[in-house]
């Protein structure tokens, strides 16, 4: 009975007292007190102290725990550190005078670094904020180390520090928990976000870099499963949108984008424990003919000569988008589990996109890709490889928002301010080409990648030249 009592009293302190490094090491040494007195054997000191454990984790993660202050148990927060080594070059495509091209030959130290925080701020509300490296480039988070001119807005040369943004500044509003306790079916996947987020859509790089945070408002929803007999049990979501590209208070035809997408993901089905996630997209990017955005300067712009008499040279037109741009996007991904009776992760997928607001010569792009091993690693020893083949003519898509890491070439225009023939720069369109990549996980958080880009114009006057691009990097995760 005296044993038991003791017991009792123990597991009632540990609950009461668990919860920091310091506490959890006092409880160790009761656990040894008594052990060492012969009130309690060392199994039972052991399962005492695993059950204490299970539970404490339990009461953190629901926000129940009442040896913990309440606000350490609404907050989520966490980050990344990135060291890249990253080398591009070419034969005779060199920038030239006037152009703000890459060089033939380049080799970058790069660091990229991103803290986040997440915060409960009651049943339905979420809110968050992340910092991050890279200045105020909307589609790269690196620092390149010692850079005097970085494409990212920093200026690192002789030691300098490098500025440090907000990217991530958002609010989200989910189903009250009365809803989704009376029609959870139907609201526990519906998610509203404002402020500057996340990418809300399902995406490939052939539309969306993933350093990009768009500004605005977006609603998300997934369907309970839906189970036919016939076919895999499904869900299926969609994701709306609309952000603000341009703001500009002497106009009332700001630049704007609503993204509509609706797509079907399937429950693991077949011999392969195959995942089937399809999905359709239409971005319109409101009010951007005649604009002059911020992009790689890779689309079709209006040059001198081209506006006739009626626009003299000189004109505000001049530089600015020839196009709308309101783009279809099909993407399909299929994940196998198995190959055989092997376990064996492996997949594929393609993207295809088109704008039929531009010349047909003009207005397609597509991506198709394939990889074998973990899709997402999260242990030691895990590993990817992967390659995609990638495709993206001039004006398929705004050239501010592709992978700025797949390089976009400029063409000849005749009568143009300056000659961009074949010209790459980082991000853009009229680009076609291979990306292939290796992922290793070292240690626990730690992940090497290697990856390496083949890349060349679709149209050029004359400058055909591929452009290489090699990066190693070294990811830890905290």
């Amino acid at each position: 009975m005296k044993r038991i009592l003791a017991i009792l009293i123990l597991a009632t302190m540990f609950l009461q007292i668990a919860g920091t490094a310091a506490q959890a090491s006092e409880i160790d040494v009761l656990l040894t007190k008594l052990v060492e007195k012969n009130v309690l054997t060392p199994s039972e000191a052991q399962i005492i102290a695993d059950e204490t454990k299970v539970q404490v984790s339990k009461d953190l993660a629901q926000g129940q725990s009442t040896s913990v202050p309440d606000w350490t148990q609404r907050i989520k927060w966490g980050g990344d550190v990135r060291y890249r080594t990253q080398g591009d070059w070419a034969k005779n495509n060199t920038a030239g005078s006037g152009n703000n091209g890459i060089e033939n030959q380049r080799l970058r130290q790069r660091v990229r670094g991103r803290f986040f925080m997440e915060g409960k701020v009651n049943d339905f509300t979420y809110s968050g904020v992340r910092f991050a490296g890279g200045g105020d480039s909307r589609n790269s988070t690196n620092d390149t180390l010692g850079s005097t001119t970085s494409l990212t807005g920093a200026n690192e040369n002789y030691f300098r520090k490098a500025p440090v943004m907000f990217d991530q500044y958002w609010i989200r509003f989910e189903a009250p928990s009365e809803i989704v306790r009376d029609y959870g079916q139907y609201f526990s996947d519906l998610k509203f976000w404002a402020g500057r987020m996340p990418i809300p859509y399902s995406y490939s790089e052939l539309v969306w870099d993933p350093d990009i945070n768009p500004g605005g408002m977006a609603v998300q929803y997934a369907s309970p499963d839906i189970k036919l007999g016939v076919v895999p049990n499904m869900n299926i979501y969609g994701n709306l949108g609309m952000f603000w590209l341009d703001e500009n208070q002497s106009s009332n035809t700001d630049p704007l984008l609503f993204g509509y997408q609706v797509g079907v993901k399937t429950e693991p089905f077949g011999p392969l424990d195959s995942t089937l996630d399809a999905s359709v997209a239409w971005y319109d990017f409101e009010n951007m003919q005649n604009k002059t955005p911020n992009g790689a300067g890779t689309n079709s712009r209006w040059q001198v000569g081209e506006l006739g008499t009626q626009t003299p040279a000189g004109s505000t037109l001049l530089g600015a988008t020839r196009y709308e741009y309101n783009v279809f996007d099909l993407l399909v991904t299929l994940d196998n589990n198995k190959i055989g009776n092997m376990e064996l992760p492996h997949g594929f997928y393609t993207d295809f996109i088109y704008n039929p607001a531009a010349p047909q010569d003009g207005n397609k792009g597509a991506l198709l890709g394939a990889y074998l091993g973990k899709k997402k690693i999260k242990v030691p020893g895990d590993w990817k490889v992967r390659c995609e083949w990638r495709y993206t003519e001039r004006d398929a898509i705004p050239d501010f928002m592709p992978d700025s890491d797949f390089y976009g070439f400029g063409t000849f225009v005749a009568g143009a301010r300056q000659n961009t023939n074949g010209v790459p720069v980082e991000g853009g369109t009229n680009t076609k080409g291979i990306n292939m990549a290796l992922e290793y996980q070292l240690l626990k958080n730690t992940v090497l990648n290697l990856e390496y880009y083949w890349m060349k114009p679709i149209k050029s006057w004359d400058k055909m030249t591929p452009w290489n691009e090699a990066q190693l990097d070294v990811v830890t995760k905290f």
